[in-house]
């Protein structure tokens, strides 16, 4: 179930709380250990927190970007995972800062906000492919996979799916979900968890060496 390359990816869940914002930062990670130096940034406007989880400032970020500053002037660098710079969240449409965002580096757009409203569409229809999230709960599956239609609806792959909290056999989840499934062990610190970044490098290499 391999997947060519991407630039942007996306990275979506249904159901709010299964840990899309921590997904996000550890794929981040994962490319930062391939010698990359990836860009996440918060497409969630409703209540944005990559910033607060990444433990940046939050003083620049998207709607700097929508304001016309340049990338390296709004972008913060994270403490968590470090090599990692964040755009953090703020009121702004995504429609007026997603064709700013540049192609040169990994661009992981954390779509944080549940459901399927205007701004989680905007984001999945710009990225080249999306990552789904869920918990085993059978609530967050179903949530998940409605996630997954709307992306391949709007002409998005969906290049994988990391069930949080979990290190069981996915194999029926991924049957349904029609995508690479990976566990991810339950951690008290994601993002300085061994076999969570373990498991997100396996992700990571699987979807490919963003450009």
């Amino acid at each position: 179930m391999g997947a060519p390359p991407v630039g942007m990816l996306a990275i979506a869940g249904g159901k709010g709380g299964v840990g899309k914002t921590t997904t996000a930062l550890c794929l981040a990670d994962a490319y930062v250990r391939r010698r990359r130096r990836p860009l996440a940034v918060d497409a969630d406007r409703g209540m944005p927190n990559c910033h607060l989880y990444a433990g940046t400032a939050g003083e620049r970020g998207v709607a700097d970007i929508a304001a016309g500053v340049p990338i390296d002037a709004a972008a913060e660098p994270a403490a968590a995972p470090p090599g990692v710079d964040v755009l953090a969240g703020g009121d702004a449409d995504p429609e007026t800062y997603l064709d700013a965002l540049p192609a040169d580096r990994p661009v992981i757009l954390d779509t944080a906000a549940a459901g399927a409203g205007a701004d989680v569409g905007a984001a999945l229809a710009a990225a080249d492919a999306a990552v789904v999230v869920a918990t085993p709960d059978r609530d967050a599956v179903r949530d998940g996979l409605k996630s997954a239609a709307l992306a391949r609806a709007l002409g998005t792959p969906v290049v994988a799916c990391v069930v949080v909290a979990t290190a069981g056999d996915v194999t029926g989840i991924e049957r349904v979900v029609e995508a690479l499934t990976a566990p991810v062990p339950a951690a008290r610190d994601p993002l300085t968890d061994v076999a969570v970044a373990v498991a997100h490098g396996r992700v990571a290499g699987v979807i490919g060496p963003n450009a």
